[in-house]
């Protein structure tokens, strides 16, 4: 078949697009074939040949602390010992960190803990360039944030300064947001451009709770207009990891000051107060 034949194209154009065409013996299906023995799946965490691509290793799944979503509703964090079955804990259940240090925020949901091979996940993403991971990262939050996303009028990443994305080429949760929205299919609710970071702030690492909280006053602010769009709307703000809170606190008290009904958060990992006691601290 002639595909040219009706699409109104002169005889120079059609020798082009022939030019571009494959050949009547190409095989796509061959093709990906070929990429696959020439380039194997891998394990994001650990480069390990996979039989899929877009999955986790044997070992680096046996090595991923994800969480049952039957922790504390407003941080996400799994409690020893708590059970409820397959309905979960009670929906107002607070773990005992947020009952002494009451976040800003409603509602939460997390995917893993910051440990073993989810924390690779994580340095990947950041640190690594590590994008063609942001499909399978997104269907886990999404599965974790369901009900969540399913309730919020906008979904909104936390901000990054533009020095350091300038260093980094993008910002892991504008881009994990924008890929659970994909997921989701409610592309129209990424709202990327609502906040910003007013200035640069140092680096949050070996800092407690205090601390952290400190280094981010005055740091996060509205862009113009965009308490216009706040105004009134469920909000679910995305991050890669949760750590004490300070971050996703500051960007939440903005959110609430320009008249957001609700915050919820999503984040990809959570980080362990056994790990690093000193984070528990006031």
């Amino acid at each position: 078949m002639h595909i040219t034949a009706n699409m109104g194209l002169d005889e120079s154009e059609e020798a082009a697009m022939a030019l571009t065409l494959p050949p009547k013996w190409f095989s796509f299906a061959a093709a990906d074939g070929l990429i696959d023995a020439l380039f194997p799946p891998s394990c994001p965490a650990c480069r390990d040949e996979t039989a899929t691509g877009h999955s986790l290793c044997r070992a680096c799944w046996a090595e991923t602390a994800f969480l049952s979503g039957r922790g504390c509703a407003t941080c996400g964090r799994e409690i020893p010992g708590l059970g409820g079955g397959r309905a979960g804990p009670p929906q107002d259940f607070h773990c005992d960190t947020c009952q002494a240090h009451p976040p800003r925020w409603d509602r939460g949901a997390a995917v893993f803990a910051y440990e073993g091979a989810g924390r690779r996940l994580v340095l990947g993403l950041k640190h690594g360039d590590r994008l063609d991971m942001l499909e399978m990262l997104a269907g886990w939050m999404l599965r974790a944030g369901k009900p969540l996303l399913a309730g919020a009028d906008l979904v909104i990443p936390v901000p990054m300064h533009w020095t350091r994305r300038l260093s980094r080429r993008f910002n892991q949760s504008a881009e994990l947001a924008r890929a659970v929205c994909r997921a989701a299919g409610r592309a129209e609710a990424f709202a990327p451009a609502l906040l910003r970071r007013t200035r640069r702030t140092a680096s949050q690492d070996g800092r407690n709770r205090a601390g952290r909280t400190e280094n981010l006053k005055g740091a996060i602010g509205l862009a113009p207009g965009a308490e216009a769009r706040i105004a009134g709307r469920r909000l679910l703000l995305v991050d890669d990891v949760l750590t004490t809170g300070a971050t996703l606190n500051a960007v939440a008290a903005v959110c609430r000051q320009a008249g957001a009904s609700a915050v919820d958060i999503l984040v990809l990992a959570l980080v362990s107060f056994d790990e690093a006691p000193y984070l528990r601290s006031a």
